[in-house]
């Protein structure tokens, strides 16, 4: 049965960006005042691979210039500081070949980070259709999932009537006029199937549902809204509330990984997100 593994260890998805970046720094720094530090900000794991490959190449030119630099007169001091550089630039190539394999690893634990995040929805998925008496047949596998360092998208580009209808629907559920609200987000999905604005339609579709205590309704909501677009503006929330959903429904040990997937997959926040996942975690005990 697809879910009788639900529940895997905990997953950690590594701070790839702020370890590769100190670590970069500690490299750079081996080379001594003579080689000015390069990089200093944060990027992306193929900035990081074009960056490295582009210090390769300096160091291979500065090595051909020592090698074709024709030896001083008199010897002794020039020949001294020429080992010192050339000594110096063998230490820094082997840190620059152990931070390209701390990449090439970091990039192999991001896809098992991913793809074990992937299965657990897929499960939760397939456990609260199940609960539902949906129909498990129709759903589709869950792809993997961006992990630590996912980037929440900038507002999208949509129609005024697009916004001014979900707006309505929002302002149904924040007023209490649930059923009315439930319908105009409902109406909303079918209307408009390729909205950027679905995964918030669907977070306040959950948000409706839980308020009324339809909970296995709104983890679905919420998970669909997550899955839908994970890297949107309503991500981090439709993934939060999802964890809170869970614990709700006694599924404690779902819960917390859930909540903490909220910090792994979005480490730059909202920083209110994480915070309310953190608390949420730590009322439960999740440890």
């Amino acid at each position: 049965m697809r879910g009788q593994h639900w529940w895997r260890a905990g997953i950690r998805a590594p701070a790839r960006t702020a370890a590769i970046s100190a670590a970069l720094a500690a490299v750079l720094a081996l080379a001594g005042p003579a080689y000015p530090q390069l990089w200093t900000g944060a990027g992306s794991d193929d900035d990081l691979r074009y960056r490295l490959g582009v210090i390769d190449a300096e160091l291979a030119d500065i090595r051909a210039r020592l090698g074709e630099a024709p030896p001083a007169a008199g010897g002794g001091g020039a020949s001294g500081a020429g080992s010192d550089v050339m000594l110096r630039l063998d230490r820094l190539e082997a840190e620059i070949r152990k931070l390209t394999g701390r990449i090439e690893q970091m990039d192999f634990e991001q896809r098992g980070v991913a793809e074990d995040a992937a299965r657990r929805f897929g499960d939760i998925e397939f456990r609260l259709t199940e609960l539902e008496g949906g129909d498990i047949s129709i759903l589709a596998p869950v792809l993997p999932l961006g992990g630590g360092g996912t980037v929440v998208a900038a507002g999208p580009e949509v129609s005024i009537s697009e916004r001014g209808d979900l707006d309505r629907a929002i302002e149904d559920v924040r007023q209490g006029r649930f059923d009315q609200g439930e319908d105009r987000l409902r109406s909303f999905l079918t209307a408009y199937p390729r909205s950027p604005l679905k995964g918030e339609a669907l977070y306040w579709l959950g948000e409706s549902q839980f308020v009324r205590g339809a909970f296995q309704n709104a983890a679905l909501s919420y998970l669909n809204g997550y899955k839908i677009d994970p890297a949107g503006a309503a991500a981090p929330k439709n993934l939060y509330r999802l964890g809170v959903t869970l614990g709700r429904l006694g599924q404690l040990d779902a819960s917390c990984l859930t909540l903490r997937d909220v910090r792994n997959q979005f480490p730059a926040g909202p920083v209110d997100v994480l915070d309310a996942a953190d608390a949420e975690s730590s009322a439960l005990n999740c440890g």
